[in-house]
């Protein structure tokens, strides 16, 4: 009988460093091109589309519970729990992931309220799974960085199954929770979670925890298991859509590839799964592009998908590949669905369209060196500027004024110049951090270390960027 060779997957484990090795860490992804104009109009925020979506979400939400209630112990309440359930541990899910990215609602703490209410529905301790899932963007499907990989070679079907029931999540967040709650961070969450936000993770645990114990409570007093049925149960019986929705993403797919057109999928699916979705079909898109809003994924699919496999038909459509993929993983985990790309002449310039050349002006001493004509930087713009082996970013704001900072977030070492600018705030392309850009300051997690701010002005209509001290000059 021949033996299935596992790969560790933990983030403890050996591979972490043999994809250091092979330059898998933190990389540099294919991009699809996207002209500047067109890309900064796809990451334009609004309040009102989530707003609609978040409303009807939690009416439904409500309408469902009080109808399971209205004819609790009749068969009734059945159809309106398996409503319900969904609502709240599928969708649950699509909203905890949006308010994550902080994209869905121009209005930060809106965004912040989403992620909150949907950690909780999801049983997912929201202070650690903001940094695990910028990790997954990092460094998507990468073996022994990634620490969302879902279907892990070799996954068995039936695990699958149980992967609908919430049972293998639950599992193994119960055990970070059982740490938290006793004040300890384990080594796997250590990995990605920084020292600082520790303590935060380990309150916002024993408050999920405190709910639970107050819903169970309720339940033994009462002596009905209605209470749990509305908060906690949820999160298993109604999570079986989100995982369906979920195997779609990368299950079958490439590992350790850096084009999230190998490793990822887009699927075509109807209004209805959309809604529940919140346009995360546009898987491909969202990797590439995670500034872009959910409800403006489809015109950014329409904007690349020259450059795009093609699209899955529908659901049904993916799991003909999916299921037959796993079970063939089961017998030889290096097996993976091959994504046929297509072939497009390569646009000049960035995918951005802010690719400077080396300006050699200036000495080792630092100068000061020109940068563009002040009409190719308009209001709300941010240009990527290249001066001897680093990169700097120039904003011109809404006023007219300009500044200058590092090109390169510090979290994730993304080019900030292919972010989205909005008042004085840049947010990382790559992982959605935030900075300010008049003094360097983070302004949202993952990122935690300021930008070096530089001098930037303007000698008639050119502007100028001041070089710092120490920058060798390219012979």
């Amino acid at each position: 009988m021949t033996t299935v060779e596992h790969r560790n997957y933990r983030l403890t484990g050996p591979e972490g460093a043999v994809a250091a090795s092979r330059g898998l860490v933190s990389a540099d992804w294919y991009r699809c091109e996207v002209p500047r104009e067109t890309m900064r109009h796809l990451m334009q925020r609004s309040d009102g589309r989530a707003l609609r979506d978040t409303g009807l979400w939690l009416a439904l939400l409500i309408g469902s519970g009080w109808l399971a209630h209205t004819f609790w112990a009749t068969w009734w309440c059945v159809p309106a729990f398996v409503v319900y359930g969904v609502l709240y541990g599928s969708v649950g899910d699509s909203r905890w992931h949006e308010g994550g990215h902080g994209t869905a609602f121009r209005t930060s703490w809106l965004n912040n309220f989403v992620y909150q209410l949907g950690s909780f529905m999801v049983t997912r301790e929201p202070v650690s799974w903001r940094w695990s899932h910028a990790r997954h963007h990092s460094d998507t499907i990468i073996v022994g960085r990634d620490p969302e990989i879902a279907a892990q070679r070799p996954t068995p079907l039936w695990f699958m199954v149980l992967a609908g029931l919430g049972l293998p999540a639950v599992w193994s967040e119960s055990h970070k929770y059982a740490a938290n709650i006793l004040g300890r961070i384990r080594p796997e969450e250590a990995d990605y979670l920084p020292k600082s936000e520790w303590r935060k993770a380990i309150w916002s645990a024993r408050v999920h925890v405190m709910i639970w114990v107050v819903s169970t409570s309720a339940s033994v007093t009462l002596r009905s298991i209605e209470p749990l049925m509305f908060v906690g149960l949820p999160t298993f019986y109604g999570k079986w859509l989100s995982v369906i929705y979920g195997f779609t993403q990368h299950a079958g797919l490439a590992e350790d590839v850096l084009d999230h057109r190998l490793n990822s999928r887009t699927v075509r699916m109807n209004r209805v799964h959309r809604f529940l979705y919140w346009n995360m079909n546009y898987h491909v898109e969202h990797h590439m592009f995670p500034t872009v809003p959910f409800h403006q994924l489809p015109a950014l699919h329409e904007a690349v998908k020259a450059d795009m496999p093609e699209p899955y038909s529908g659901i049904i459509s993916a799991y003909r590949e999916i299921i037959p993929a796993v079970a063939r993983q089961n017998r030889d985990p290096s097996y993976f669905a091959r994504r046929p790309l297509p072939t497009v002449a390569p646009v000049s310039g960035s995918a951005a369209g802010l690719l400077q050349p080396s300006n050699r002006e200036g000495d080792q001493t630092g100068g000061w060196v020109p940068v563009c004509e002040l009409a190719e930087l308009p209001t709300g713009e941010v240009r990527r500027c290249d001066q001897f082996g680093q990169t700097f970013a120039v904003y011109r704001l809404n006023d007219g004024s300009l500044c200058a900072t590092d090109g390169l977030c510090t979290h994730g070492r993304a080019h900030l110049a292919d972010g989205h600018l909005s008042d004085n705030i840049i947010e990382c392309p790559k992982h959605n951090g935030r900075f300010d850009v008049t003094n360097g300051a983070p302004c949202r997690a993952p990122a935690k270390v300021a930008l070096k701010t530089h001098d930037v002005e303007l000698r008639g209509d050119v502007v100028w960027l001041k070089v710092p001290a120490g920058i060798d000059p390219q012979p």
